[in-house]
């Protein structure tokens, strides 16, 4: 599931994935939210796979790859704060076709995260 991280600017998209991330997640979560948020202008998304993060379901993997390249110019800067291995790998090897920023950070670097994705620099 996605539970919502608060705190931050208004348009900033700010998800902790715990669990398994499921289809259903997706079409009932992140994406309204994130529709209802670009209807407004382009957004930043700050990802956190933290310790409780268990993986995608196939069908979700599916809807993350669909609705960011539906998406992909919608966003100006994505933080994606993580340490499985695997997603960090999908990040980097994405990073360069993104046309926003995007920013790897370790899950000890949170707040280092949050910074960046409002505006600091980092990553």
């Amino acid at each position: 599931m996605f539970k919502p991280i608060q705190g931050l600017p208004p348009d900033v998209l700010a998800l902790e994935a715990v669990g398994k991330i499921t289809h259903q997640d997706y079409q009932e979560v992140l994406i309204p939210q994130a529709e209802a948020l670009m209807a407004k202008g382009p957004i930043r998304l700050l990802f956190v796979a933290g310790p409780e993060f268990t993986g995608y379901d196939l069908e979700a993997l599916w809807d993350d790859t669909t609705f960011g390249a539906k998406h992909w110019r919608d966003f100006t800067r994505v933080a994606v704060v993580a340490d499985v291995t695997w997603l960090r790998a999908a990040v980097s090897i994405f990073k360069p076709f993104f046309r926003g920023e995007v920013g790897l950070f370790k899950v000890s670097e949170l707040e280092e995260a949050k910074g960046w994705v409002t505006g600091g620099t980092g990553s």
